[in-house]
């Protein structure tokens, strides 16, 4: 089972006192990277959520997001600063004495200093809303997960359509090399009648220069080669697992590449060049698109 490295998935749980919105979206990437984007005060959770993710995501870059959105007035914290009081109330005795004025200290000059009363807000327990948030991170990612495999079956099919396309072409390569072997003969054969008018042409000298043409041009083995790995890329294509196979199905291609390439090299036959440039441009096809598989 194909997963595409690209997908998306949102989720969102709401409660009584708040509501959890959870984001999730991925781009290709050669290795697994999981950023998160979370608010501070839920930092605690990062190993957790991370952990999620990393059990059910084989490559690709994720972003995680996590919105918190509080449907109560934030509870708040009144202290005293007590240094800051007792030196408000020395300071001002000494005022009064000094200058010997009038009036009496209270609460309410005092409650006039700033920084007198602090006022925190108090955060809530991130233990009280873990359910929440795993929660919504599984429903978010079970969404994610859903588009890459929808994403995946995509490519499996376009994969499988071109894997056909190239044995095609292999079949047409094989069927068309004994005609070249054929053709050069005669070529040559015609060539040398030129050259050498009224003399005979040495039929042993003529099949030497044949079996070398055919030996130079043989490409049995990379033919062999490349049908191996076409199987065993199809094999990785149709495994009823879910596992993450990209970078698998990279490699083979690089080596479907290689053979084709050494097939180009040792054909000179403007059929079978034709099949190989087609050949080269289906392979090549091939591994742009397992880069987006994970």
């Amino acid at each position: 089972m194909l997963r595409s490295m690209t997908g998306y998935g949102q989720a969102r749980i709401e409660t009584e006192e708040c509501n959890v919105i959870i984001e999730i979206k991925s781009v290709n990437h050669k290795y697994q990277k999981v950023y998160l984007h979370i608010p501070n005060r839920f930092s605690l959770l990062e190993p957790k959520i991370k952990q999620i993710i990393e059990d059910r995501v084989g490559r690709g870059k994720v972003d995680y997001n996590l919105e918190v959105e509080n449907k109560k007035e934030a509870e708040v914290k009144v202290s005293i600063n007590q240094t800051a009081v007792k030196e408000y109330i020395t300071s001002l005795k000494k005022l009064k004495d000094k200058f010997e004025l009038a009036g009496e200290l209270n609460i309410n000059l005092l409650t006039k200093f700033d920084d007198v009363l602090e006022v925190e807000e108090v955060e809530q327990d991130v233990s009280d809303i873990w359910s929440e948030i795993e929660e919504a991170t599984k429903e978010a990612l079970t969404d994610f997960i859903e588009m890459r495999e929808k994403e995946g079956s995509k490519l499996f099919s376009d994969l499988s359509d071109r894997i056909e396309k190239i044995k095609d072409l292999i079949e047409k390569i094989e069927i068309r090399i004994p005609d070249m072997v054929d053709k050069y003969r005669s070529k040559l054969k015609s060539r040398l009648n030129d050259l050498l008018t009224d003399v005979e042409v040495d039929k042993e000298r003529l099949a030497n220069e044949v079996v070398i043409m055919a030996d130079k041009s043989d490409v049995t083995e990379e033919l062999v080669r490349l049908k191996s790995h076409i199987e065993q890329f199809q094999e990785t294509l149709e495994l009823d697992v879910v596992e993450a196979v990209g970078r698998k199905l990279d490699f083979i291609a690089q080596e479907m590449h290689r053979e084709v390439n050494t097939i180009g090299s040792k054909i000179n036959d403007s059929e079978i060049s034709n099949y190989v440039i087609d050949l080269k441009s289906e392979v090549d096809k091939i591994r742009e698109q397992v880069r987006n598989v994970e």
